[in-house]
């Protein structure tokens, strides 16, 4: 059951760090532009990250939104992937 939770809390952080940077994750899957295996990986990556508190911390400061997740974040370069140019 703490497996479930830890993939749980990380599906949430790596929703959450998107959404923080204008990326819908769910749209994403629906326009083809991710696949669910890659958001999978995305989950995944967030999972063995560790760096868990200090992601929370941060989106908690973000109260604007954000360009761009911070650079010790797992799963940076495929959100701002994903992100469409301004």
């Amino acid at each position: 059951m703490e497996d479930q939770g830890r993939l749980s809390k990380h599906f949430w952080l790596t929703q959450g760090m998107a959404r923080t940077i204008g990326v819908n994750l769910n749209h994403a899957l629906r326009s083809g532009q991710l696949g669910r295996g890659e958001y999978s990986e995305l989950v995944a990556r967030c999972c063995h990250c560790g760096r868990a508190e200090a992601c929370m911390g941060w989106m908690g400061h973000q109260v604007a939104g954000a360009d761009c997740p911070p650079d010790w974040c797992a799963v940076r370069c495929s959100l701002k992937a994903l992100k469409k140019p301004a």
